[in-house]
């Protein structure tokens, strides 16, 4: 008889941690998880963001600026913040770096162009563009077309400047895609002619060449 109820303890031992630990699963599993992918805390509402590629070894989401009217994929486990008195554009970090826009590795803008150079075709423009517009910068060091996975051509470009102790450098790239906007403004239309990605550090060339070949111009 001792033996029977000790059988029937043991037995009752098992169905009560058994029904407990599917209870305590189900709760894990019904919590949810840290993907890693940004909080928001840079994030502004003046734009979108959505995952791309999932099945990827490493996921992206798609920044979109449907004022500008394009779109660009980034990593998720990087952030971003947009520019916040012009919304044309945005800068990327990885989310270890500091917080701060010296840890931008890499920006995209919608720039205007002079009225005399807004309908000179964009390999010409490439050219001479950032002498225009950066400080410093004197000639064009090289120049090659790259074509985005939608048909996009653009031109990437390197520059040579010098310092403000007179170095000569050779700049890290800067590509333009062609994007002619006319954005009303309090003071009137203002005519934006390229969408630049610029590289701001080295090290994340790799990531700055599949950004670029991400760009979408929105319908």
């Amino acid at each position: 008889m001792k033996k029977i109820h000790f059988i029937i303890f043991i037995v009752a031992l098992v169905i009560v941690f058994g029904l407990g630990g599917a209870i305590y699963w189900h709760f894990i599993g019904s919590m949810p998880k840290n993907t890693g992918a940004p909080s928001g805390g840079d994030y502004d509402a003046s734009y979108t963001t959505t995952p791309a590629n999932q099945g990827a070894a490493t996921s992206w989401q798609i920044y979109e600026n449907k004022t500008f009217g394009y779109s660009i994929a980034y990593p998720s486990d990087w952030t971003l913040r947009e520019f916040p008195d012009t919304h044309t554009g945005a800068g990327f970090r990885p989310l270890q770096s500091a917080h701060d826009v010296a840890s931008e590795c890499i920006t995209v803008d919608e720039r205007s162009a002079p009225a005399s150079d807004y309908m000179m075709p964009l390999d010409a423009y490439a050219k001479i563009a950032a002498r225009m517009e950066i400080q410093g910068y004197e000639t064009m060091q090289t120049i090659q077309s790259v074509t985005t996975t939608v048909g996009l051509v653009g031109y990437e470009t390197t520059w040579l400047y010098r310092t403000v102790t007179g170095q000569e450098n050779i700049s890290l790239p800067i590509t333009y895609i062609e994007n002619n906007k006319t954005i009303q403004t309090p003071n009137g239309p203002m005519k934006y002619k390229t969408l630049q990605i610029i590289l701001n550090n080295g090290d994340c060339k790799e990531v700055y060449d599949h950004m670029l070949s991400t760009v979408k111009l929105l319908p």
